[in-house]
């Protein structure tokens, strides 16, 4: 158990880290490529303000687009704004300004209602050529988007003087940069959750130290104890023999003879789980008759639950193998068939029935009589808690039939349920 939770522990941790790392990762990439896309927009307004010219820097004139040899400059129009004016423009931020007059990597093409290119102009000529802008403006025109982006370009479609007036913001750098910090905060964030995935796992084994040595010292405890009280039980059952034979029955030795079997019940019982949790009680797992296994237990029953006035159905398919260990099966079957016989109701069916699903194999004992409550099904598979809350002795056990039978499910990594319900009985279900 102790393991479990320790693992259920780590888990957790991990699992906290690498989603607080991945939250890191994503916000400070969001954040970057929102500031890239922010000002490739602020570059491509104020180019679309400066009718495509590089704005001005320290005050001084923008710088004109040269066209092409044989191209002869638009002509703005009256309502053009020149280049000199633009620095008086409210909306025109420094940061903005800075951007677009150090910029290099940008082209602006006229362009027809086709998106035929009339004529571009660039500062790094070297970078594109007449096929790749006239791609670039065919695209922009087909999307009919005023503003939009294609791989690294980010790119606006602006009216002018009578002019269409395609900018383009080659952020191609930028982007790559953006990958770069992708790259490097995920390596970053490999390299941390690494790191304290290590010390988390090394803090969590420390703080359940601890307790994990005060189970084993209980479970240690409980052993020895059992093997110890084994000793003066069989002196106090021979005895009880001996003078019962000497002389005679009486309800004195009868009760000693009950408890002392009650006794030896719960010592075997302790043994069983003590040793199933020290592992000395590993589940060998061989190939067997499961259907044979759980007829062997099951008919031994049906006469002592005849004589009590009640009914015991079978539901066992011939054939069905199953690998694990056969004798703890058995003693899984055992203590619940015995449980559905001691809470059963008067005159009450018991059934037990067993189904083949693929490689899963179902098993399922249901009883008729009083429902289990909610809050007691929580609990009913923790040692020595019984139902009856007052421990009477009219229902004979212990507490401890269920906790052994789930020990045994866990051995076979399988689940143990059970459902019960006013009208309808109990019924325990075992996956294996």
């Amino acid at each position: 158990m102790i393991r479990r939770l320790r693992r259920r522990v780590i888990l957790v941790a991990l699992a906290g880290l690498l989603l607080a790392s991945a939250g890191l990762v994503a916000a400070i990439n969001w954040m970057n490529w929102n500031s890239l896309e922010q000002q490739a927009g602020q570059v491509l307004d104020m180019l679309a303000e400066n009718n495509g010219q590089r704005p001005a820097a320290d005050g001084a004139e923008g710088q004109r687009p040269v066209k092409p040899e044989g191209t002869q400059p638009p002509d703005r129009g009256p309502g053009a704004t020149p280049p000199g004016e633009m620095k008086n423009k409210k909306n025109r931020g420094s940061k903005a300004v800075m951007n677009a007059a150090s910029m290099t990597n940008y082209y602006t093409a006229t362009v027809d209602e086709e998106g035929r290119v009339l004529s571009w102009h660039s500062d790094r000529t070297d970078l594109y050529t007449d096929a790749e802008i006239a791609d670039m403006a065919l695209w922009a025109v087909q999307a009919g988007k005023d503003r939009g982006r294609n791989d690294t370009r980010f790119y606006c479609l602006t009216e002018k003087a009578g002019e269409r007036l395609l900018i383009v913001v080659d952020s191609r750098l930028e982007i790559q940069n953006a990958e770069s910090v992708l790259r490097l905060t995920v390596l970053v964030a490999v390299i941390e959750d690494a790191l304290l995935s290590i010390g988390a796992v090394w803090l969590i084994r420390k703080l359940v130290q601890p307790v994990d040595e005060a189970m084993e010292k209980q479970k240690q405890f409980v052993w020895d104890a059992s093997h110890e009280l084994k000793t003066p039980l069989a002196v106090i059952s021979a005895n009880a023999d001996v003078l019962a034979a000497e002389a005679g029955e009486s309800k004195p030795l009868q009760y000693i003879q009950s408890e002392v079997r009650r006794t030896d019940s719960l010592i075997q019982n302790l043994l069983t789980l003590a040793r199933m949790e020290k592992g000395t009680a590993q589940a060998v797992h061989v190939q067997f008759d499961l259907s044979r296994a759980l007829l062997e237990v099951a008919l031994p029953f049906e006469s002592a639950i005849f004589e009590e006035g009640k009914s015991l159905e079978m539901d066992i398919p011939d054939g069905i193998e199953y690998t694990g260990d056969g004798e703890m099966i058995k003693q899984l079957a055992v203590i619940l068939l015995s449980n559905a016989q001691k809470y059963s109701d008067d005159g009450g069916r018991i059934r037990i029935a067993l189904e083949a699903k693929g490689d899963k194999r179902i098993l399922r004992v249901h009883n008729t009589g009083p429902a289990i409550p909610p809050e007691a099904q929580q609990r009913i598979f923790d040692r020595f808690y019984r139902v009856d809350s007052s421990h009477n002795r009219e229902v004979e056990g212990n507490g401890l039939g269920l906790a052994i039978a789930q020990s045994i499910v866990a051995a076979h990594r399988g689940k143990i349920t059970v459902h019960s319900a006013e009208g309808e009985g109990t019924e325990f279900t075992v996956i294996l």
